[in-house]
Protein backbone atom coordinates (compact mmCIF):
# COMPACT_ATOMS: atom_id res chain seq x y z
CA UNK A 1 0.00 0.00 0.00
CA UNK A 2 2.81 2.39 0.86
CA UNK A 3 4.55 1.81 -2.48
CA UNK A 4 1.44 3.05 -4.32
CA UNK A 5 0.94 6.11 -2.13
CA UNK A 6 3.19 8.54 -4.07
CA UNK A 7 1.43 7.66 -7.32
CA UNK A 8 -1.93 7.99 -5.60
CA UNK A 9 -0.97 11.40 -4.25
CA UNK A 10 0.04 12.52 -7.73
CA UNK A 11 -3.34 11.54 -9.18
CA UNK A 12 -5.10 13.18 -6.27
CA UNK A 13 -3.21 16.48 -6.34
CA UNK A 14 -2.44 17.02 -10.03
CA UNK A 15 -5.97 18.21 -10.96
CA UNK A 16 -5.51 21.15 -8.59
CA UNK A 17 -2.89 22.56 -10.96
CA UNK A 18 -5.25 22.73 -13.94
CA UNK A 19 -5.28 26.34 -15.21
CA UNK A 20 -3.49 27.37 -12.02
CA UNK A 21 -0.82 30.10 -11.82
CA UNK A 22 1.05 28.04 -9.21
CA UNK A 23 4.34 26.96 -10.83
CA UNK A 24 2.84 27.66 -14.26
CA UNK A 25 5.46 28.10 -16.97
CA UNK A 26 3.38 28.37 -20.12
CA UNK A 27 0.08 29.35 -21.71
CA UNK A 28 -2.26 27.81 -24.24
CA UNK A 29 -4.50 30.26 -26.11
CA UNK A 30 -7.62 29.36 -28.07
CA UNK A 31 -10.47 31.50 -29.37
CA UNK A 32 -9.63 34.37 -27.03
CA UNK A 33 -9.32 32.18 -23.96
CA UNK A 34 -6.07 31.56 -22.06
CA UNK A 35 -5.16 28.43 -20.13
CA UNK A 36 -2.20 28.45 -17.75
CA UNK A 37 -0.27 25.23 -18.13
CA UNK A 38 2.78 23.37 -16.85
CA UNK A 39 5.05 22.26 -19.67
CA UNK A 40 6.17 19.05 -17.99
CA UNK A 41 2.56 17.87 -17.57
CA UNK A 42 1.74 18.39 -21.25
CA UNK A 43 5.10 17.21 -22.59
CA UNK A 44 4.97 13.97 -20.60
CA UNK A 45 1.75 12.96 -22.37
CA UNK A 46 2.01 14.54 -25.81
CA UNK A 47 4.86 14.43 -28.31
CA UNK A 48 3.34 17.44 -30.05
CA UNK A 49 3.70 19.62 -26.98
CA UNK A 50 7.11 18.16 -26.16
CA UNK A 51 8.38 19.20 -29.60
CA UNK A 52 6.62 22.56 -29.36
CA UNK A 53 8.23 23.46 -26.05
CA UNK A 54 11.67 22.19 -27.09
CA UNK A 55 11.73 24.23 -30.29
CA UNK A 56 13.59 27.48 -30.89
CA UNK A 57 10.77 29.52 -32.36
CA UNK A 58 8.98 32.46 -30.73
CA UNK A 59 6.08 30.50 -29.22
CA UNK A 60 8.30 28.01 -27.44
CA UNK A 61 10.64 30.70 -26.12
CA UNK A 62 7.75 32.79 -24.79
CA UNK A 63 5.92 29.70 -23.54
CA UNK A 64 2.68 30.55 -25.33
CA UNK A 65 1.18 28.08 -27.82
CA UNK A 66 -1.80 29.34 -29.87
CA UNK A 67 -4.38 26.71 -30.85
CA UNK A 68 -6.70 29.07 -32.65
CA UNK A 69 -7.86 26.59 -35.29
CA UNK A 70 -9.39 24.27 -32.69
CA UNK A 71 -12.69 24.09 -30.85
CA UNK A 72 -12.15 25.83 -27.52
CA UNK A 73 -14.35 23.39 -25.59
CA UNK A 74 -12.42 20.43 -27.00
CA UNK A 75 -9.13 22.11 -26.09
CA UNK A 76 -10.41 22.69 -22.57
CA UNK A 77 -11.43 19.03 -22.33
CA UNK A 78 -7.98 18.00 -23.58
CA UNK A 79 -6.22 20.09 -20.95
CA UNK A 80 -8.51 18.88 -18.18
CA UNK A 81 -7.71 15.33 -19.20
CA UNK A 82 -3.97 15.97 -19.09
CA UNK A 83 -4.35 17.03 -15.46
CA UNK A 84 -7.08 14.66 -14.26
CA UNK A 85 -7.13 11.81 -16.83
CA UNK A 86 -10.82 12.39 -17.52
CA UNK A 87 -13.11 15.07 -18.91
CA UNK A 88 -16.78 16.04 -18.82
CA UNK A 89 -18.46 14.54 -21.88
CA UNK A 90 -21.13 17.24 -21.66
CA UNK A 91 -18.61 19.80 -22.85
CA UNK A 92 -19.26 22.53 -20.32
CA UNK A 93 -21.88 25.09 -19.51
CA UNK A 94 -21.31 27.19 -22.62
CA UNK A 95 -20.95 24.31 -25.06
CA UNK A 96 -23.97 23.64 -27.24
CA UNK A 97 -22.71 20.47 -28.93
CA UNK A 98 -24.34 17.15 -28.13
CA UNK A 99 -22.33 14.55 -26.20
CA UNK A 100 -21.89 12.58 -29.43
CA UNK A 101 -20.54 15.50 -31.43
CA UNK A 102 -18.47 16.81 -28.53
CA UNK A 103 -16.74 13.47 -27.96
CA UNK A 104 -15.88 13.32 -31.66
CA UNK A 105 -14.29 16.77 -31.41
CA UNK A 106 -12.26 15.68 -28.39
CA UNK A 107 -11.20 12.52 -30.22
CA UNK A 108 -9.96 14.44 -33.27
CA UNK A 109 -8.20 16.98 -31.01
CA UNK A 110 -6.45 14.14 -29.19
CA UNK A 111 -5.38 12.69 -32.52
CA UNK A 112 -4.06 16.06 -33.72
CA UNK A 113 -1.96 16.61 -30.61
CA UNK A 114 -0.84 12.99 -30.28
CA UNK A 115 -2.47 12.02 -26.99
CA UNK A 116 -3.36 8.30 -27.36
CA UNK A 117 -4.82 7.95 -23.86
CA UNK A 118 -7.30 10.76 -24.54
CA UNK A 119 -8.27 9.22 -27.88
CA UNK A 120 -9.11 5.99 -26.10
CA UNK A 121 -11.22 7.71 -23.44
CA UNK A 122 -13.01 9.86 -26.03
CA UNK A 123 -13.79 6.75 -28.06
CA UNK A 124 -15.26 5.01 -25.01
CA UNK A 125 -17.38 8.04 -24.14
CA UNK A 126 -18.55 8.33 -27.75
CA UNK A 127 -19.49 4.65 -27.81
CA UNK A 128 -21.63 5.09 -24.70
CA UNK A 129 -23.31 8.22 -26.04
CA UNK A 130 -24.02 6.95 -29.55
CA UNK A 131 -25.63 3.76 -28.25
CA UNK A 132 -28.16 5.77 -26.27
CA UNK A 133 -28.52 8.86 -28.48
CA UNK A 134 -28.70 7.35 -31.99
CA UNK A 135 -32.40 8.26 -32.23
CA UNK A 136 -31.82 11.94 -31.49
CA UNK A 137 -31.89 14.63 -34.15
CA UNK A 138 -28.15 15.29 -33.81
CA UNK A 139 -27.11 11.77 -34.83
CA UNK A 140 -26.71 12.90 -38.48
CA UNK A 141 -24.47 15.73 -37.24
CA UNK A 142 -22.36 13.16 -35.41
CA UNK A 143 -22.03 11.12 -38.61
CA UNK A 144 -20.91 14.16 -40.60
CA UNK A 145 -18.51 15.26 -37.86
CA UNK A 146 -16.89 11.84 -37.51
CA UNK A 147 -16.42 11.34 -41.24
CA UNK A 148 -15.28 14.92 -41.72
CA UNK A 149 -12.72 15.03 -38.91
CA UNK A 150 -11.12 11.57 -39.10
CA UNK A 151 -9.06 10.09 -41.94
CA UNK A 152 -10.48 7.04 -43.78
CA UNK A 153 -7.90 4.73 -42.22
CA UNK A 154 -8.98 5.67 -38.69
CA UNK A 155 -11.93 3.32 -38.25
CA UNK A 156 -12.51 3.73 -34.50
CA UNK A 157 -15.45 6.15 -34.53
CA UNK A 158 -16.63 5.29 -38.02
CA UNK A 159 -17.11 1.64 -37.11
CA UNK A 160 -19.08 2.56 -34.00
CA UNK A 161 -21.37 4.80 -36.06
CA UNK A 162 -21.88 2.24 -38.81
CA UNK A 163 -22.61 -0.54 -36.30
CA UNK A 164 -25.31 1.55 -34.62
CA UNK A 165 -26.77 2.74 -37.92
CA UNK A 166 -26.92 -0.81 -39.25
CA UNK A 167 -28.64 -2.04 -36.09
CA UNK A 168 -31.32 0.66 -36.26
CA UNK A 169 -31.46 1.23 -40.01
CA UNK A 170 -35.24 0.77 -40.32
CA UNK A 171 -35.99 3.52 -37.81
CA UNK A 172 -33.25 5.81 -39.08
CA UNK A 173 -34.45 5.67 -42.68
CA UNK A 174 -37.69 7.26 -41.51
CA UNK A 175 -35.75 10.41 -40.59
CA UNK A 176 -34.99 12.95 -43.30
CA UNK A 177 -31.85 14.15 -41.54
CA UNK A 178 -30.36 10.67 -41.62
CA UNK A 179 -31.30 10.18 -45.28
CA UNK A 180 -29.61 13.48 -46.10
CA UNK A 181 -26.36 12.61 -44.33
CA UNK A 182 -26.44 9.16 -45.92
CA UNK A 183 -26.32 10.77 -49.35
CA UNK A 184 -24.01 13.66 -48.52
CA UNK A 185 -21.29 12.07 -46.37
CA UNK A 186 -18.54 10.49 -48.45
CA UNK A 187 -17.85 6.92 -47.39
CA UNK A 188 -20.75 6.51 -44.97
CA UNK A 189 -23.20 4.81 -47.34
CA UNK A 190 -20.44 2.55 -48.65
CA UNK A 191 -19.43 1.50 -45.14
CA UNK A 192 -23.05 0.84 -44.23
CA UNK A 193 -23.71 -1.29 -47.31
CA UNK A 194 -20.56 -3.34 -46.72
CA UNK A 195 -21.50 -4.07 -43.12
CA UNK A 196 -25.05 -5.02 -44.06
CA UNK A 197 -23.74 -7.37 -46.76
CA UNK A 198 -21.29 -9.02 -44.38
CA UNK A 199 -24.02 -9.53 -41.76
CA UNK A 200 -26.31 -11.13 -44.34
CA UNK A 201 -23.48 -13.38 -45.48
CA UNK A 202 -22.79 -14.54 -41.93
CA UNK A 203 -26.50 -15.07 -41.26
CA UNK A 204 -26.90 -17.08 -44.45
CA UNK A 205 -23.87 -19.21 -43.66
CA UNK A 206 -25.04 -19.88 -40.10
CA UNK A 207 -28.41 -21.08 -41.45
CA UNK A 208 -26.82 -23.63 -43.78
CA UNK A 209 -26.38 -27.31 -42.92
CA UNK A 210 -23.60 -29.32 -44.54
CA UNK A 211 -23.93 -33.04 -45.30
CA UNK A 212 -21.60 -35.79 -46.49
CA UNK A 213 -23.25 -38.30 -48.78
CA UNK A 214 -22.48 -41.89 -47.62
CA UNK A 215 -22.88 -43.12 -51.16
CA UNK A 216 -20.54 -40.82 -53.15
CA UNK A 217 -18.71 -39.02 -50.27
CA UNK A 218 -19.45 -35.60 -51.76
CA UNK A 219 -20.33 -32.66 -49.50
CA UNK A 220 -23.35 -30.42 -50.08
CA UNK A 221 -25.37 -27.83 -48.19
CA UNK A 222 -28.99 -26.93 -47.56
CA UNK A 223 -30.70 -24.05 -45.82
CA UNK A 224 -32.10 -25.17 -42.49
CA UNK A 225 -31.38 -28.38 -40.61
CA UNK A 226 -34.44 -30.60 -40.93
CA UNK A 227 -32.29 -33.40 -42.31
CA UNK A 228 -35.23 -35.15 -43.94
CA UNK A 229 -36.28 -36.05 -47.45
CA UNK A 230 -33.18 -34.83 -49.32
CA UNK A 231 -31.55 -36.16 -52.47
CA UNK A 232 -27.80 -35.96 -52.90
CA UNK A 233 -27.29 -33.43 -55.72
CA UNK A 234 -24.25 -35.40 -56.95
CA UNK A 235 -25.42 -39.03 -57.11
CA UNK A 236 -29.16 -38.79 -56.46
CA UNK A 237 -28.99 -40.90 -53.32
CA UNK A 238 -32.20 -40.40 -51.31
CA UNK A 239 -32.60 -40.85 -47.59
CA UNK A 240 -35.55 -40.13 -45.38
CA UNK A 241 -33.23 -38.78 -42.69
CA UNK A 242 -29.79 -37.22 -43.25
CA UNK A 243 -29.13 -36.09 -39.68
CA UNK A 244 -26.46 -38.70 -39.04
CA UNK A 245 -24.52 -37.39 -42.07
CA UNK A 246 -24.28 -33.76 -40.95
CA UNK A 247 -20.68 -32.48 -40.89
CA UNK A 248 -19.13 -29.27 -39.56
CA UNK A 249 -18.94 -26.32 -41.95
Amino acid sequence: MQTNQPFGNLLLNLPEYYDSPTLSDGTITCDGKEFRIHKIVLSAQSKFFLNAFEGKWKESVEGTIPLNDDDVSAVEAMLRFLYSFDYDAGGGATDVASPMVFNIKVYSTADKYDIPALKSVASQKFKASVKTCWNMDDFPHAVAEAYGSTPPNDRELRNLIVDVACEHITELLQKQGFCDVLGETIGFASDLVQLQASKKSVAKKSDQTRYRCPNCSEHWETVGSSGSGYYCPYCGNHRSNWRSYIVDN
